[in-house]
């Protein structure tokens, strides 16, 4: 007979969804060619039975697990009583385990996969991971009397073995096993949502970075229909907030898989699904159980995938010329207006300005770079090169800046022209490949094979009457039945029983999940997938509970400092399996772009299309007069609040429903005198007007309206600056900001906030994409940054090709520090600019005596520029002077004292360093400090 310890035999149910263990039945059994025949000790005798080979599992050379007597095991969601051995077998590209456990005097055992058991460590082998579930105990036990974790961590009192909770805490997340199942996209999918999907079914621990607007629910989507097609697995999802957990919900619902979703959240919530929904789920599992429906052919979705990512690449290029293009349309803008005021004359008609942009900036680059004193043999060999690659330029003087900006206008108008006709090709191939049609032909093929595996899960499957009083004491059968669990990271522990683990956890706007919350939540499951956004609003620990606790074992840990997205990041680092969801389908092109640019790096991709002659971006000023009022508990703006009332609805929000208009501020009480004035002023202009919503930014995160009105409510009052930081928090603002759909208006004092930073930002951006419609008249032009971007690609050549030059040599270093320096996150908002006409930076020349308009004009350049890559402003210009070229030669001492002068008149900040100086970095340092901390626009 064979031994239970040394061979474990199992057999494929005819429904194929598991194995049986025949093993105590078994004698012997050998194999007969395509066959194994084995022989079982029946009543009054033996019989012998020959299975296919295929379906029989024969698992060989077990290795024992140790087991201590205080240590706890649980098969299948069930405690395990009186275990004596536990052995593990390797077989059929999984682990088997085998539980022997003696009662009554008899032994007996039953086998199970990895992820049917779970083995509770009565002490856990690492220390650190001790410390800190000691140290979270601790803070609990500072939380209120009546706080509900306060009996969770009571309970808590041993790390599961096995659970993600033991991978988190003692820093491991191990390689991902080779090779990978076919996915299937039943919901729509991109490209960097495919990318989160792999790495989250094939990591224990990762994470998906969510943008606003860039599909986080469908992405929960396709990770919960993966799951759920494999044979009996399980998947919890939990959020901070109920709105999250309950989009999921209806979203599956509403395509037609209800019925998979078992809602446990708080104690009414349950008791109302079982006694509403789940009745209608037992009918709905019994047809999902009863309709056959075949699986698609081996490959089919596979085959189909690639060629639908062939085509999202092409769409994202496509995006992304759309993006570029959008943009240098813009600056066009500007740069037309600051040509208009120069009244330039006109270019003869030249090769060069028909020749790709690209070349026109090589032009400037190589003509910015001829020395001063040049041998008659070298300027007859540079204008022969010159005719050569651009045609002749026999009427040009490129030290003329009438000429420079020309040729910048001609390097605008062919860029924009060659980027027309790269993004024309690409809607073309596009339109040729038939994208939408492919896409839903995948998402057809996916939702098949997604019904092909419930109806396996559900066919022949006795349902049980649960009901919330008894779902525990059948909850594996119940765990099969409804794979998807909804509940809360406080009340998943209370939803399952003690020693089962789901398969999988998504914990959904993770930056807004404590680390005590999140920690019992992951002690339920085996994986984790962190969905959450870091540049959005992050949790409010309880500050009182966190500053009477013991500290933190390690800082990753710290219940005050992180949320379980921002301690995960901490904790793994550049190991942690993480993607970014880059394509955004939500706002106006236009607000998705101040996003972008001041917090996300420019990283995102928007998919979304401007209304022509649109203003999606508003910035409305209260009169003079400090408005603000400070009341216990918080502030008020009487004026915002009737300007918006009055004046914003009706000349910003006409053709807008009320219900897709919302406002917004970072205060409590201020909501309550919006709510106040729109019901006192509002019905007049906006019929059914009672149904625009006002509440603070904190509880509109995770939702959108056409229209959001910020009401910031600050002045600049003493009082009203001591605000600031609270009003001005950078993730404060995306919030708020990335809730429009179409239009956001923001509402302020006069001053326009000066002393605030990102709403400074914010201002200025509105003000950069309206050139028309500005709040005020700026003195400085913003540095044009498309345009020196590219010049700077097309200058970096050539100064590798100059020969002997110690200026060259000394603006690189600062080129090099600059560049070291903008990469710190405390410049985050800033990059720079090289070799920058000075003349881009002035409106006109007015303010100039004669002496430094023929100085302007002569192509004279800052060496750097320093700007808000936000506003595209510039803080800071860095003049690099070396003792040759400034010190000892009396002409450039002249030109110096001309370029300062006009820096002066205009408003710009200059900074030199000279080559026999030192500290340079600390001068720089204190300047841009200076730019973020300025009190004053200019």
């Amino acid at each position: 007979m064979t031994d239970p310890r040394r061979e474990a035999i199992l057999i494929r149910r005819q429904d194929q969804s598991g194995f049986d263990d025949k093993t105590p039945d078994v004698i012997e059994y050998a194999p007969e060619g395509d066959f194994t025949s084995l022989t079982f000790r029946v009543a009054g005798g033996r019989k012998k039975y020959s299975y296919s080979a295929r379906k029989v599992l024969i698992l060989r050379n077990p290795q024992q697990e140790p087991i201590g007597e205080m240590d706890g095991v649980s098969v299948r969601g069930r405690s395990v009583q009186g275990v004596t051995e536990v052995w593990r077998f390797q077989g059929s590209g999984q682990t088997w385990w085998r539980v022997f456990s003696s009662a009554d005097g008899r032994e007996r055992y039953q086998t199970c996969r990895l992820d049917e058991i779970s083995i509770m460590r009565a002490a856990d082998p690492d220390a650190g991971a001790r410390d800190v579930l000691h140290y979270w105990r601790d803070v609990v036990s500072h939380l209120g009397r009546n706080d509900p974790l306060r009996p969770l961590y009571q309970n808590l009192e041993r790390i599961p073995h096995g659970s993600v909770l033991s991978l988190y805490l003692n820093g491991e997340n191990p390689a991902p096993p080779a090779g990978a199942d076919e996915l299937i996209l039943p919901f729509s999918s991109n490209l960097s949502q495919r990318e989160a999907l792999r790495k989250g079914l094939s990591h224990r621990i990762s994470v998906i970075d969510g943008p606003p607007g860039t599909g986080k629910t469908q992405t929960i989507l396709n990770l919960v229909a993966n799951i759920i097609s494999s044979p009996g697995q399980t998947v919890g999802i939990v959020s901070f907030n109920n709105a999250a957990v309950e989009n999921v919900r209806d979203k599956l619902a509403n395509e037609g898989f209800g019925h998979v979703v078992a809602d446990l959240r708080r104690s009414d919530v349950r008791r109302g699904f079982f006694e509403g929904q789940h009745p209608a789920n037992v009918k709905a599992q019994r047809l999902a159980g009863g309709s056959v429906t075949p699986m698609p052919a081996a490959g089919r979705i596979s085959d189909l995938d690639g060629e639908v990512q062939r085509l999202q690449a092409l769409a994202g290029e496509a995006a992304l010329l759309r993006q570029e293009l959008d943009a240098f349309r813009l600056e066009r803008r500007h740069f037309s207006l600051h040509v208009e005021g120069h009244q330039l004359p006109r270019l003869p008609a030249l090769k060069l300005l028909r020749l790709p942009a690209i070349r026109i900036l090589e032009f400037l680059a190589e003509t910015a770079a001829i020395p001063e004193e040049e041998s008659l043999l070298s300027r007859l060999f540079r204008q022969f090169k010159t005719r050569f690659r651009y045609g002749s330029t026999r009427d040009l003087d490129p030290q003329d800046t009438d000429v420079v900006l020309r040729l910048q206008a001609a390097y605008y108008d062919n860029k924009i022209a060659e980027l027309e006709r790269t993004l024309e090709a690409a809607e073309e191939r596009l339109a040729q490949g038939n994208q939408s049609g492919l896409e839903d032909e995948l998402k057809h093929v996916s939702r098949q094979a997604l019904e092909a595996s419930l109806h396996q899960r559900y066919a022949g499957a006795r349902r049980q009457d649960y009901s919330n009083d008894t779902y525990l004491q059948h909850f594996t059968s119940f765990a099969y039945d409804y794979p998807v669990i909804l509940s809360t990271c406080h009340s998943l522990r209370r939803s399952i029983p003690s020693g089962f683990m789901l398969d999988y956890l998504i914990i959904d706007e993770a930056s807004q999940v404590d680390l005590l919350a999140a920690g019992l939540a992951l002690s339920c499951a085996r994986n984790v997938i962190i969905v959450g956004d870091l540049r959005q609003l992050p949790h409010i620990p309880d500050r009182s509970a966190s500053g009477h606790a013991r500290p933190a074992p390690a800082p990753g840990y710290d219940y005050g400092k992180h949320s379980i997205l921002s301690s995960v990041v901490e904790r793994f680092g550049g190991g942690l399996p993480r993607t970014m969801l880059r394509e955004h389908y939500r706002c106006d092109p236009a607000i998705i772009d101040f996003c972008n640019r001041k917090f996300y790096g420019g990283q995102l991709v928007p998919y979304t299309v401007s209304d022509p002659g649109s203003r999606a971006l508003v910035v409305v000023s209260t009169a003079r007069g400090n408005h603000m009022r400070q009341h216990p508990g918080g502030r008020t703006n009487q004026r915002e609040a009737e300007v918006i009332a009055r004046e914003v609805l009706t000349t910003f929000c006409s053709g807008t429903e009320p219900g897709n208009i919302g406002v917004v501020t970072p205060y409590r009480r201020q909501v309550d005198k919006v709510a106040e004035a729109l019901q006192n002023t509002i019905e007049s202009a906006l019929p059914n007007s009672n149904t625009i919503e006002a509440d603070t930014v904190h509880k509109f995160q995770g939702r959108e309206k056409d229209i959001i009105i910020m009401s910031t409510v600050l002045d600049e009052t003493k009082s009203g600056r001591s605000g600031i930081e609270f009003v001005d928090n950078p993730q404060l603002v995306n919030v708020a900001v990335s809730r429009a759909v179409k239009r956001f208006v923001l509402v302020t004092n006069h001053q326009m906030l000066p002393a605030s930073r990102h709403l400074r930002d914010l201002v200025r951006f509105i003000q950069y994409q309206d050139p028309g419609n500005e709040v005020f008249d700026s003195a400085v032009l913003s540095v044009f940054d498309l345009l020196y971007k590219d010049y700077a690609a097309a200058l970096r050549p050539l100064a590798a090709r100059l020969q002997n030059s110690s200026r060259f040599a000394s603006e690189n270093i600062v080129w090099t520090l600059l560049l070291e320096l903008l990469a710190e996150e405390a410049y985050e908002d800033f990059a720079v600019a090289q070799q920058v006409v000075l003349r881009n930076l002035l409106p006109d020349l007015s303010r100039l005596t004669s002496g430094q308009v023929s100085y302007v004009r002569n192509r004279a350049t800052v060496d750097f520029v320093v700007y808000n890559r936000i506003t595209n402003m510039p803080v800071l210009a860095v003049e690099v002077d070396g003792f040759a070229f400034h010190e000892a030669d009396a002409r450039q001492t002249v030109r110096d004292g001309l370029k300062d002068a006009i820096c002066r008149a205009h408003g710009i900040p200059l900074l030199r360093l000279p080559t026999t100086g030192s500290g340079e970095e600390q001068l720089i340092r204190r300047r841009l400090a200076t730019a973020i901390l300025e009190k004053e626009s200019r």
